[in-house]
């Protein structure tokens, strides 16, 4: 993929800007003037979530990005807002809202439509000025956007973790959950051993207690008057059933009689006891109901005057509602431990998958440590396979992680062209850091021009570097400073 120019436009102000596919150095005599800030709105014009710069608000300027790549040749991307970016490709335009469709753009762009390799791209060939050059296998690229190279490989891999991942994110969420609950029952413990007792409300407690008492009886009642009301109709519908049927009966003394709902014995004395029992309990019900009624008008009435008189005292209504929760935190804390045992096997076995047997965790790690020996950082005997993996960054500093961030860069954009089939640019801010003398930043360039003469390489810095036949953008003042 190649940059091939950019527009910016900021109110009257508008600048466009060249590039070529060999080296670029965006260029200021002194820091401030914007450099950060182009290469910032190129990933923008991506569809990345970017922040601002401290002088441009990216949201508030218009950005039209060409691009020629792999998979779909020339594109032409606009962006005049945080909600969308207009892509054209040979005059057909396609509009892709963000963040919704952002993989659906660096699909067209990237040629893939992984989702572990599209949300781990950024990392690889940009590197920050302020994150990038402390970040080798996870953590932040620069805003909210993320790197983690067990996503990567897996997405270079093909292989799927989906359910395991989704498995760890809810067991992880419902940890995060006892946690908070364990938390709320240690401050109900510190609350009955500060007051010698739970801090409560004797006359809200009995109250809750008549109301509960109330409601299971009003239940009860409810439940009853169904059944009565089923027989009733039961009943009803057998006697009109019988007496619609217009039977004979016969006396012993030969007589014939025909059966009416008036003469079948028993049936409405049984029905009349019902509909008797009915208005027992209908009264009954009526009355519970308006006992719960009345309570909760009186409790509804009290959390008013609390409100009124203490609004001042939110911790007294706080404590009095804790009060009132009732938490075992044994078994809170027990549960807590059973979640960790399972949020951590889940991990080891996505981790156990990840790593196992797979060629490109292996080609990954020995174009580190190829260059890593090269930038005099160790060698394959002093620097293990495993290193890929490492959450151990305590043991680098300076020089040394500057160059060990630089080494992981260019390996995973290796691996990336070996899948993908892609030559990913590299976007450099500031290479030349704090404690890194021109040396080491000499190493660095020449593998660059060795390794990666055929890869577009943009670099951000108030120095020169020695490459053939640099394009120099230089900035001034400020970024867009040409009407």
């Amino acid at each position: 993929m190649i940059f091939k120019s950019i527009r910016l436009k900021e109110g009257l102000f508008e600048r466009i800007i060249i590039f070529e596919q060999g080296a670029n150095l965006i260029h200021s005599t002194k820091n401030s003037c914007g450099k950060t800030t182009l290469l910032r709105f190129m990933l923008y014009a991506l569809g990345y979530n970017i922040p601002n710069t401290r002088k441009i608000k990216f949201s508030q300027c218009e950005v039209e990005l060409v691009i020629e790549c792999e998979a779909n040749g020339r594109i032409s991307l606009f962006r005049d807002g945080d909600i969308s970016v207009e892509a054209t490709i040979d005059c057909q335009k396609q509009t892709f809202v963000l963040p919704e469709q952002q993989n659906a753009l660096h699909k067209m762009v990237f040629g893939t439509d992984n989702a572990d390799i599209l949300n781990n791209l950024l990392g690889a060939f940009y590197v920050d000025q302020e994150k990038g050059w402390t970040l080798l296998n996870r953590g932040v690229v620069i805003g909210s956007i993320h790197f983690n190279i067990e996503e990567l490989i897996r997405g270079l891999s093909g292989i799927d973790c989906s359910e395991l991942i989704k498995q760890e994110s809810r067991l992880s969420n419902e940890l995060a959950k006892y946690r908070q609950m364990f938390s709320v029952a240690q401050y109900r413990e510190t609350l009955e051993e500060s007051s010698g007792g739970l801090v409560s409300d004797g006359y809200e407690e009995e109250t809750d207690a008549a109301l509960n008492q109330l409601l299971m009886q009003q239940g009860r009642l409810k439940a009853e008057l169904r059944r009565i009301d089923s027989t009733l109709s039961d009943n009803k519908r057998f006697r009109k059933f019988v007496s619609e049927m217009r039977l004979l009966v016969q006396s012993p003394e030969g007589l014939t009689f025909p059966v009416t709902e008036d003469n079948i014995v028993g049936l409405n004395d049984a029905i009349d006891l019902l509909i008797t029992k009915r208005k027992f309990v209908s009264t009954e019900f009526a009355s519970v109901s308006s006992k719960i009624e009345s309570l909760e008008k009186e409790k509804n009435k009290e959390y008013e005057q609390l409100e009124f008189y203490k609004s001042a005292s939110q911790l007294e209504v706080f404590d009095k509602r804790i009060s009132r929760m009732p938490m075992n935190p044994i078994a809170i804390e027990q549960e807590i431990k059973r979640l960790k045992k399972e949020v951590k096997s889940v991990r080891d076995e996505i981790s156990t998958i990840t790593k196992s047997s797979n060629n490109v965790t292996t080609e990954i790690s020995q174009d580190i440590i190829r260059y890593a020996t090269e930038l005099g950082l160790g060698d394959k005997d002093t620097i293990p396979l495993t290193y890929l993996f490492t959450s151990n960054l305590k043991e680098l500093s300076g020089a040394v992680l500057h160059k060990t961030a630089f080494a992981f860069r260019l390996a995973y954009i290796i691996a990336i062209e070996k899948v993908l089939e892609i030559k990913l640019p590299i976007i450099l801010d500031s290479p030349s850091g704090k404690e890194v003398d021109q040396s080491n930043v000499k190493l660095m360039m020449d593998i660059l021009k060795r390794d990666f003469a055929d890869h577009q390489i943009i670099i951000a810095s108030i120095f020169h570097y020695d490459f053939d036949n640099v394009n120099a953008i230089e900035i001034k003042e400020c970024l867009i400073e040409t009407v």
